[in-house]
């Protein structure tokens, strides 16, 4: 074999630097000219470390092909970051937050050119994992096992291309990943219903109650943020006209042309929630709306209702719109967001006509009052209250006989085909070379309303039994025992899991939260019952005592508090592994200097996860085909870290 002599091989070593370097400065793709772009002055100078997350299916909306992505890398490489996170897509590419992320046809003038940059990558999650690892840097998975896919639904009867359809309240669940569209069974079940109940459901409904709240309240929109309202006097209660709208497949909705007898009364009651949980511990004064006298044929299960003045008329609409029939009151499924068009070319078709799965995201308020009876509701989206008890004024609710029996898209933990569908993942990517993965539990897969009611997979109510002597189906639970045996089950995952990336040499991250060390029943924005959480309980000492890092995904909303987790923090600083905040600066709030002073004085935090790339640092093609850098964002996190810097 031929010596090459010492100094030669330095030559070329450098020459091929620079060759790479020069590669870097003179990039000029989609993302922009990286020639000006200066390294954030990182790490901090207590230390701290930072990392983008990429959200691959976001991404690929906007075309990506090879250099796309190059460029993406060689742009996070120039601001200096030597750790990326990538949110990987799931097998099946399973649907995100709204219907946009997720696989579409491409000739329909969506903007959408999510399955183009399949085509052109094969593996996008292989192609980010190569070329962030080309350019030497930490390429870390984040694996989210409950994102098994959101299920928004299309109509009963719709077609669509691209995805298996599973039936459902509302229609038919659309973009699920492997396991579930072709196991539904595996989800997490809702408690039955009784067979009274069942038989009940069959016949159609004759009458309707909507209550009013004619008192003051106060309504939780934020952190730190109420929504007051005043109350009504009874000068200015103004009784509305209601319109009554009837479907048998939640796309089409007809007026009703019958007369409808309305009903108006006062009323003291106990307000309750979604999950019967009292709002306030006094009656409120209330305004009752009965509808009665009309009759809907028996084929359509779904109503709506608009009203023509709803001007400072609130209602939880998840527990004070009532339905009933000849035999009694029946469960029910409420709500205010309707479905929207992403294609113009569809659009202007009839529904029974048009393809389906084109969808854009959800809407609300006057636009769907206008949008509902061609596109019906997206029911069960995000939730009840998302931040506090529920409480809206719409022009418009969507009413649909019955309640799920399934927990949307996500997956139940306790059995062993569901364990195995996500050791495998864990194995596959392991193998591909990423150099860790983050467990992340949030997800957009359990969007319900009534958490405390799911949870009753015949393992889960087998296991109750074993440990608390209570038959759930036949007696009241308690949801918080149910979230923790699950949350077991999932830990025997998260062992397995452990023993496989350390095997290998590889690293362990999990996302923990303050709900974890404080367990509440709520379902407010960092609670257990929140929307994007999967509605498990785990034991974070041994989830820490198993990883290697550790990530808080709170949502500060600008408003970092040391107090949150305080235990998880300090128990992971004693263990040597680094905590990690979650910092949401896509919206805005993440990148102001008092937010991120206050991470800084928090000396158990080691990192910031920068949340996310997309919209946040880039903006990647989707929506309007708009491509390059956020200049806004890039120079005030400048601004910011080089202030840090300077105060110490």
């Amino acid at each position: 074999m031929m010596k090459i002599p010492k100094a030669l091989t330095i030559l070329l070593i450098l020459v091929n630097f620079s060759a790479f370097a020069q590669t870097i400065d003179a990039s000029m793709g989609k993302v922009g000219d990286l020639s000006l772009l200066k390294e954030l002055p990182m790490p901090t100078k207590s230390g701290k470390l930072m990392a983008p997350v990429v959200d691959i299916m976001p991404h690929l909306r906007g075309f990506h092909g090879y250099k796309e992505v190059r460029d993406e890398m060689i742009f996070l490489k120039k601001l200096g970051f030597k750790r990326v996170y990538f949110i990987l897509s799931q097998p099946g590419y399973s649907a995100f937050s709204d219907p946009t992320i997720s696989v579409m046809s491409p000739d329909k003038g969506t903007g959408n050119h999510t399955l183009e940059s399949i085509l052109a990558l094969g593996d996008p999650n292989y192609v980010y994992l190569y070329e962030a690892q080309r350019l030497g840097m930490e390429a870390w998975a984040i694996i989210k096992p409950y994102e098994s896919g959101t299920g928004f639904t299309i109509p009963h009867g719709a077609s669509t291309a691209l995805s298996k359809q599973i039936p459902t309240i509302g229609g038919q669940h659309i973009n699920f990943d492997n396991l579930i569209a072709n196991n539904p069974e595996l989800r997490i079940k809702r408690k039955p219903e009784q067979d009274s109940i069942l038989l009940r459901l069959k016949e159609p409904i004759q009458s309707l109650e909507v209550a009013f709240s004619l008192d003051a309240f106060r309504d939780k929109t934020s952190a730190k943020k109420y929504f007051e309202f005043k109350g009504l006097s009874d000068a200015a209660i103004q009784i509305p006209e209601i319109t009554l709208w009837h479907s048998k497949d939640n796309g089409k909705y007809t007026k009703y042309e019958g007369e409808v007898k309305v009903v108006s009364k006062f009323e003291y009651r106990k307000v309750k929630d979604a999950n019967g949980f009292m709002v306030e511990d006094l009656p409120k004064r209330l305004l009752v709306l009965t509808l009665e006298g009309f009759t809907i044929p028996e084929k359509d299960s779904y109503l709506a209702i608009t009203l023509g003045q709803h001007k400072d008329l609130y209602t939880i609409p998840y527990s004070m719109i009532r339905a009933f029939t000849a035999s009694g009151e029946i469960p029910i499924t409420t709500g205010i967001h309707v479905r929207s068009p992403l294609s113009k070319e569809e659009a202007m078709k009839s529904p029974e006509d048009r393809e389906w799965g084109l969808e854009d995201k959800t809407v609300k308020g006057e636009k769907a009052s206008n949008l509902f009876m061609d596109w019906g509701f997206e029911f069960e989206f995000q939730g009840a209250g998302f931040w506090g008890d529920g409480w809206t004024s719409s022009p418009v609710y969507g009413i649909a006989k019955g309640k799920r029996e399934y927990m949307g898209g996500t997956p139940c933990e306790a059995y062993p085909e569901v364990q195995e569908y996500w050791l495998d993942q864990v194995e596959r990517v392991t193998k591909m070379g990423f150099d860790g993965i983050d467990f992340r539990l949030q997800n957009h897969s359990g969007m319900v309303t009534d958490y405390v009611n799911y949870g009753y997979n015949e393992p889960i109510v087998k296991r109750y039994k074993e440990k608390h002597g209570v038959d759930i189906l036949e007696a009241e639970a308690d949801p918080l025992k149910i979230m923790e045996i699950r949350g077991e089950y999932f830990m025997s995952f998260l062992e397995k899991a452990a023993d496989v990336l350390h095997a290998s040499g590889k690293k362990m991250q999990v996302h923990l939260r303050q709900a974890h060390e404080e367990p509440l029943l709520s379902d407010d924005f960092n609670e257990l019952g929140f929307w994007a959480m999967p509605k498990i309980l785990i034991d974070w000492k041994k989830a820490i005592d198993l990883a290697d890092e550790v990530t808080l995904k709170h949502y500060y909303r600008g408003d970092y508090q040391p107090s949150m987790a305080d235990s998880i923090k300090t128990y992971a600083n004693n263990q040597g592994k680094r905590v990690w905040v979650h910092n949401y600066f896509t919206q805005g709030d993440g990148v102001e200097y008092d937010f991120l002073n206050d991470i800084e004085k928090d000396q158990r935090v080691g990192g910031i996860l920068l949340y996310e790339v997309n919209r946040g640092l880039l903006y990647t093609g989707f929506p309007d085909d708009k491509w390059g850098q956020n200049e806004a964002n890039i120079n005030k996190l400048q601004e910011v870290l080089q202030k840090l810097s300077a105060d110490r």
